[in-house]
């Protein structure tokens, strides 16, 4: 177990059930594997239990000589270091007679050794005259007789905690005989390791990391141990990276997190020699290994077939490897597959399939599926063979329907072995680079196009080499190679997925929807999306919240698929989360991406302004204003930028100057989306048409309808539709309009805008109850907490009640009903931040509305009412 982490985290079941014996003769037997806590719980109850007074004695029983069985020099050397606090003459004198029998000759015989113990159980005794007296014993399986080295200390009357591994071959069974009480640790819950690495990181962990690292170890998940020695090697690597206040993991993937060389499973690996090591790389990469295979396996490298299976299983028993019903076997550790690759050399894993493949062509009896994967696997490693085409090409059509990534896999086998002329070779580069596509694979996309540049480009594939060089870049925030483009870069055709890569790693213009038409539209294999207006329609509601992602899926249609890493997958789901509401993710999405691909693309862009506006809605104007910051004044998207930071003004209750600082950059607005940067207009329009309506200002409410209309003509699309119908509500009581702007937004979800919606209805209409209880119900789905009081005071002022409540539940939201069920466990700020998947800031601040709202003067306060069930709004008229 690493050095102490501080609180102890996860085991307050078990320390309440050991508890109750201090004091009293006991043996405690504390089971579990190796990492998974047994140490610091013994360390937390020897805290307690000195703090209460007990003399507690830590013995070292694992430096005990073989032929001290019970471990009495430990006890001695313990004992003489805190002899002060601990013996008295009496003592003395029971020390003495011992360390006078301790030695190799005293013990060699039944009879000094029976001695040795009498004088043991009387030093123990006469410890124990001075009060209680608690003996722990760590890792009792590596005493030289686990019974025997604590038998003396329970004889004389202690308490006696032992620790040992539920895998070892040396604790006997009397010993769980002869215990009181046995315990078995298990794994700690995902909540308790995630509020672990919190507690042991140098800052405030990104809410990303824990569940990566948790995803990288699977059935390892819960060991403390191995979490924590797995989370410093990250350190020590320096792959934890500082993101306004919070340490990220740049590509939190499991598949880039490794074990520590020195860990339990990694040695076990090594002990099994070549076969071991071998055998876990083929499991791990194979599509699929059953135990059957192991007959190839053994005869391909000249192994003896017992040993293999003795290999297996020994690996399934220790959770190296684990196997189905029918018999296929997994790596469940991915940290472990990256640590073994680290230690091998470059290429050796392609080697050891091309050795396998060789050996089934040579054999001739495996199914053809097999011999495909471990072509496929071995790469480069296995000299091209234009003999294993059809045979590739036949599995990947099986493959297609039901796994296309595995078929995509094959298919580039067979591009790989196919000879240049081939009559198949024009059909293997087409199926090959739009089945990547579809399936989302640009990191093996890029590889195919850079492997295909090196064996010399025919004209014919280089327009669609270079827009899958293109989409490969992007997605993957790699820029194209020089090679590369100067190799595909030859026409008008072929330079314009090229230049639009380029363009986009500029980032100093928004891509449109139709730069990546004139970019893609001719890699395009599907047309699936159905009516052209439709589909114009969707475009233009994409393209002005530059939903990217989007955009690419109605250029491509159904050839396009999402990828589920790099820059574009990060940021395609910041961007959903805001639109469906879950703004409590958005923030971590915003901090990932600021460490994937070129910082300064206009996805970072877009990434920072919507976190700054999801900080400022949770009243953090402070890390709101920094993500704008990271903006920066003269960079893409100035209506965006704007909505933000008249945004944050309001909130913080200049409603003037937001108003004035909106009008201000107006014009700089106009003139981008007249040069077609329209991102963020709508939302800006609405956020100040509210602003000049709450102010009276009709005059300037109509001139903001009226320029809504003209955007509307210019871009289309319902989402202005949706901006021009508000403002419509807004400037001229239109409940018509109003209406069918909520029902439009109904149809695109997203959730903020609903809202602001129903906010306008209720503004004229002539029950509004309704309109705003749906508008306070959105503000609490999606955490807008200043919108939501606002709400509330918008419903008192025209005499209409906001929702009563009689119980805690209803009074607060599922938020603050989650932090006051932490406070109740005494969890620090930075603990709940982690729990709740909030900043820290954020945390003191619905603190400190809890503590204004319920009368409450302190946390402790907060817990007993929240526990006696008397927690109640303060000054609840108004509610």
């Amino acid at each position: 177990m690493p050095k102490d982490r501080g609180v102890l985290v996860g085991r307050t079941a078990e320390i309440a059930a050991l508890d109750p014996f201090a004091g009293s003769q006991a043996l405690l037997l504390l089971r579990g594997s190796a990492g998974i806590g047994k140490t610091a719980v013994l360390r937390e109850l020897g805290r307690m239990w000195r703090d209460r007074g007990i003399t507690v004695l830590a013995v070292p029983v694992g430096d005990a000589l073989g032929w001290d069985l019970f471990c009495a020099q430990p006890v001695i050397d313990v004992i003489r270091q805190s002899y002060d606090e601990l013996a008295g003459a009496r003592a003395l004198s029971a020390l003495a007679a011992v360390d006078r029998l301790c030695d190799e000759e005293c013990c060699s015989s039944a009879r000094s050794r029976a001695v040795l113990f009498t004088e043991l159980v009387r030093l123990y005794a006469q410890l124990r005259a001075n009060g209680p007296v608690a003996v722990l014993v760590d890792d009792v399986h590596t005493a030289p007789n686990a019974v025997l080295a604590v038998a003396a200390a329970y004889r004389a009357g202690c308490t006696v905690v032992a620790t040992c591994r539920e895998d070892s071959t040396n604790e006997p069974a009397a010993l769980s005989s002869l215990a009181d009480r046995v315990l078995d640790l298990r794994p700690l819950a995902p909540t308790d390791i995630d509020l672990l690495l919190n507690q042991t990181a140098r800052g405030t962990l990104d809410e990303a990391v824990a569940p990566a690292v948790r995803a990288a170890l699977g059935p390892l998940a819960g060991n403390a141990g191995t979490v924590l020695a797995t989370f410093d090697l990250l350190e020590q690597e320096n792959r934890l990276a500082e993101v306004l206040g919070h340490l990220c993991l740049g590509d939190p993937t499991p598949e880039t997190i490794a074990l520590p060389p020195d860990h339990d499973l990694v040695g076990r690996v090594a002990d099994a020699g070549e076969i071991g090591d071998r055998l876990v790389s083929l499991v791990a990469r194979a599509n699929r290994f059953t135990i059957d295979d192991l007959l190839y396996f053994a005869d391909a490298f000249g192994y003896d077939l017992s040993a293999c299976g003795t290999v297996v299983d020994w690996f399934s028993s220790v959770g190296v490897l684990a196997h189905d019903e029918e018999g296929v076997l997994t790596v469940p550790c991915k940290a472990l597959v990256i640590t073994l690759d680290r230690n091998r050399p470059a290429g050796e894993a392609e080697q050891l399939h091309a050795v396998i493949a060789t050996h089934l062509l040579r054999d001739g009896t495996a199914e053809s599926q097999v011999l495909a994967d471990h072509v496929a696997l071995a790469g480069a490693a296995l000299a091209p063979d234009p003999s294993l085409v059809p045979m590739l090409d036949r599995e990947a059509k099986r493959a297609l329907r039901s796994c296309p990534a595995l078929a995509a896999r094959w298919y580039r086998a067979a591009l790989r072995h196919c000879p240049s002329g081939s009559v198949d070779r024009d059909r293997l580069m087409t199926t090959v680079l739009h089945l990547l596509v579809r399936v989302g694979d640009y990191r093996y996309l890029g590889e195919v196009v850079e492997e295909v540049v090196r064996g010399g480009v025919e004209d014919r594939f280089r327009r669609e080499l270079s827009a899958s060089a293109a989409l490969a870049a992007v997605h993957t925030g790699r820029p194209v190679a020089l090679e590369v483009y100067d190799a595909l870069a030859r026409d008008a055709h072929s330079r314009a997925p090229l230049e639009f890569a380029a363009r986009w790693f500029r980032g100093r213009t928004p891509v449109r929807a139709s730069d990546l038409v004139a970019a893609f539209a001719g890699f395009r294999v599907d047309h699936l999306f159905g009516a052209e207006a439709s589909r114009e329609e969707a475009i233009a509601c994409a393209g002005d919240q530059y939903d990217v992602g989007t955009l690419f899926k109605l250029v491509l249609d159904a050839g396009y698929g999402e990828p589920a890493t790099g820059p574009l997958a990060i940021y395609g789901r910041l961007v959903r989360n805001y639109i469906n509401g879950a703004w409590a993710e958005v923030v971590t999405d915003a901090r990932r991406l600021e460490l994937t691909g070129p910082w300064h693309t206009a996805l970072h862009h877009v990434s920072r302004l919507l976190a700054a506006e999801v900080m400022s809605s949770f009243g953090d104007f402070e890390r709101a204003q920094q993500w704008l910051g990271l903006v920066g004044e003269n960079g893409p998207f100035p209506a965006m930028r704007a909505w933000v930071g008249i945004g944050i003004a309001y909130r913080s209750g200049e409603w003037d100057a937001a108003m004035e600082q909106g009008w201000a950059v107006y014009e700089q607005i106009c003139h981008a989306a007249d040069e077609g940067d329209n991102v963020g207009l709508r939302w800006f329009l609405v956020r100040l048409a509210f602003l000049e309506e709450r102010s009276g200002h009709a005059d300037r409410l109509a001139r903001l309808c009226a320029e809504a209309k003209r955007w509307h003509v210019r871009f289309g699309g319902s989402g202005l539709r949706a901006a021009e119908l508000i403002l419509r509500g807004l400037s001229e009581h239109d409940y018509a309009a109003a209406t069918t702007a909520v029902e439009l937004l109904r149809e695109q979800g997203n959730l903020a805008e609903l809202m602001r919606a129903c906010m306008t209805v209720a503004f004229f209409c002539d029950d509004p109850g309704p309109w705003y209880r749906e508008a306070l119900e959105i503000s609490g789905q999606i955490g807008e907490d200043w919108m939501g009081a606002h709400i509330k005071e918008s419903m008192r002022k025209i005499g209409v009640a906001p929702p009563r409540a009689r119980t805690a539940r209803d009074d607060f939201s599922q938020t603050e009903l989650e932090i006051i069920e932490l406070v109740r466990y005494g969890m620090t700020n930075r603990q709940i931040a982690t729990s709740v998947r909030i900043s820290e800031k954020t945390v003191e601040n619905y603190l400190t509305r809890l503590f204004a709202r319920t009368g409450c003067r302190s946390r402790l306060d907060l817990a007993t009412a929240s526990i006696e069930g008397r927690l109640v709004l303060a000054g609840r008229d108004g509610e």
